[in-house]
């Protein structure tokens, strides 16, 4: 048994560094094997969204966006690089593609609630909610698509616990107390 782990890990290793060079000279990061192309999805929608206020008559085309998964965004695209992308989605290593799954989820769920809270708003004639929902919105979903670049572009998202596992792992050589956050040691010894 433990040999087959050994040989999935050995298997999964090769075709990342497979794909790292197929991804060379592509818009594909060759860390993440990830692509920002996946972000239009999110910036056209939230471009519109913030336009309502506005221009109110943009609810109907917000009202057809719907979340897609990254592989198939990429089914549906222009980009040249598109089945390249989503082979190497697969092997993007999971420090990457687990918190990617998460943002995005997070985005999909801010956009749908977000739409059905202005579409009742602009039936309603209610500018001022409209406009407050808007104001809520936008800083928020700004945050999640810089996250989400932030990570397709090679930078791991560390929550407080994780700094704090990380700065006791048993190998001392990596550690040097510089990504340890102020606040995970507060709340540590808080």
């Amino acid at each position: 048994m433990r040999q087959t782990e050994t040989t999935k890990k050995i298997d999964v290793l090769t075709n990342f560094k497979c794909f790292q060079q197929k991804v060379v000279g592509e818009n594909i990061n060759s860390q993440t094997l990830l692509a920002t192309d996946y972000l239009n999805h999110f910036n056209e929608v939230h471009m519109l969204i913030d336009m309502l206020p506005s221009m109110p008559d943009c609810i109907e085309d917000i009202k057809e966006w719907a979340p897609k998964s990254y592989q198939n965004h990429f089914a549906d695209s222009v980009f040249t690089a598109k089945e390249l992308a989503i082979e190497a989605y697969a092997y993007s290593p999971d420090e990457y593609r687990l918190p990617f799954e998460e943002i995005v989820g997070q985005m999909d769920d801010l956009i749908l609630t977000t739409v059905a809270q202005v579409g009742q708003e602009i039936d309603d004639a209610n500018q001022n909610a409209l406009q407050q929902i808007i104001d809520v919105y936008s800083p928020q979903m700004i945050t999640l698509i810089e996250k989400c670049g932030a990570i397709i572009n090679g930078e791991k998202l560390m929550t407080q616990q994780d700094s704090i596992d990380h700065y006791f792992d048993d190998d001392e050589n990596k550690l040097d107390g510089e990504d340890l956050a102020q606040s995970a040691i507060d709340d540590l010894f808080g």
